[in-house]
């Protein structure tokens, strides 16, 4: 018969752990104090490129159209730019006569292709990361970034925004400037980060799809399409899309994550990688788009009149605080077959769903987002999660506390 141990031997095991505890702590306070000296480091290098490159921009800027000698050297990149984005997409012309000249002021010599379908910027994305190009620059709006994001995964070639799409939840999550001329200085700046990106794999899926804000089911793949629909104006389409909300059917879902089960009664699971989604919809506030990790919010038994509440909340920019798993993996397994979103592509019905987070997949130039564990405190001009204001007779209208109303949100006001 086994006897517990003595006093005397409980007493020495555990001061052998108290040592090793306190050993621990000490280099964990050390490897701590070595990172905030990094961190303060690279934050006065990034202070100093910022004012290298305002420096280096104002006598291009003085020389713009004379192409002149006093230049300097220019870095080749290539520019995307979709000729239809945004809601103001007749003044596209304009604004790639403003992009290119923009960024050559900053340092870039753009060599320009025009996105005339998702294929089209795809194409051009494997292009370049086959040839190593060092840097795309993709003018166009959060869809056309996504497409260029996935192909450019494990590749070398940094990925740069210039907002001129209608939602830019991209961009605002990132800290990307929302002018032209201050998202070029950014691009000259070159401050990139290692961003992660979701994958997401269905049951008889031909191929995995890549996500960089949000993906979910049910319910959040309706949301979805009706965002999709009220963005690219097809108000005739709209109604379906609601009514499928309102009527979408509620079974229990079992979502396992990183070997965690939890069987919930719900209509929705959206697993997040950034903190926006939809119409500038704040999902998940906390989100992280470079920590190696999906925020995962399984809506349980709640009521048609709680969801509500919650997404008019989320569309002023404060949502309810929700349970939120942060994970690798997750795994969706649905009793009736579910539809499926990943950012605004909805795939058809499935029983099960399985996403995971490819860490530090794509290098970005980055600003001062805070979706950025580390930000670039001194990039310029870092946008809010709300969209510009509308201007009337000349005067700025109020400016909103939170991102405007989804169009789910205003159909079940």
């Amino acid at each position: 018969m086994a006897r517990n141990p003595s006093q005397s031997v409980l007493f020495h095991l555990l001061q052998r752990k108290q040592e090793k505890h306190a050993s621990l702590l000490r280099k964990i306070e050390k490897t701590s104090a070595r990172l905030e000296r990094r961190k303060a480091k690279l934050q006065t290098y990034e202070v100093d490129i910022a004012d290298l490159e305002r420096r280096l921009a104002a006598p291009r800027q003085e020389q713009l159209g004379k192409h002149a000698a006093s230049d300097g050297p220019l870095k080749s990149a290539r520019l995307i730019f979709n000729p239809t984005a945004g809601p103001d997409e007749g003044h596209n012309a304009e604004r790639l006569k403003q992009i290119v000249s923009s960024l050559r002021v900053h340092g870039i010599e753009a060599r320009v292709g025009l996105k005339t379908s998702g294929k089209a910027a795809r194409e051009m994305a494997r292009e370049s990361a086959r040839s190593g190009d060092p840097l795309i620059v993709v003018a166009a709006g959060d869809g056309t970034i996504g497409d260029v994001a996935a192909e450019l995964v494990g590749s070398s070639t940094a990925l740069a925004i210039v907002p001129i799409g209608t939602m830019n939840n991209l961009a605002r999550s990132l800290g990307v400037p929302l002018g032209i001329d201050d998202a070029c200085a950014l691009i000259g700046m070159g401050t990139t980060r290692l961003i992660d990106i979701g994958r997401m794999t269905s049951e008889g899926g031909s191929q995995a799809e890549y996500f960089m804000e949000c993906a979910g089911i049910g319910l959040s793949a309706i949301a979805a399409m009706a965002g999709q629909e009220f963005v690219k104006r097809r108000w005739y389409h709209l109604p379906g899309a609601f009514r499928k909300f309102v009527e979408a059917k509620r079974g229990t879902i079992a979502v396992e994550m990183d070997g965690t089960l939890v069987e919930a009664s719900t209509g929705i699971v959206t697993v997040s990688n950034a903190p926006l989604m939809a119409h500038n919809m704040l999902a998940a506030p906390g989100a992280k788009m470079d920590d190696g990790l999906l925020d995962v919010q399984v809506y349980d038994g709640l009521s048609d009149a709680a969801l509500v509440k919650h997404f008019m909340a989320a569309t002023s920019g404060s949502p309810d605080d929700l349970k939120t798993y942060r994970v690798r993996r997750v795994r969706m397994t649905a009793e009736e077959p579910v539809m499926a979103n990943s950012d605004m592509v909805i795939t058809p019905q499935r029983h099960v769903i399985e996403i995971e987070v490819v860490p530090r997949a794509v290098p970005m130039v980055v600003g001062n987002g805070i979706a950025l564990t580390l930000p670039v405190e001194s990039a310029p001009n870092a946008p809010p999660f709300a969209p510009d204001p509308p201007h009337t007779n000349g005067a700025p209208a109020k400016t909103p506390t939170g991102p405007t109303p989804s169009p789910a949100a205003e159909f079940l006001r």
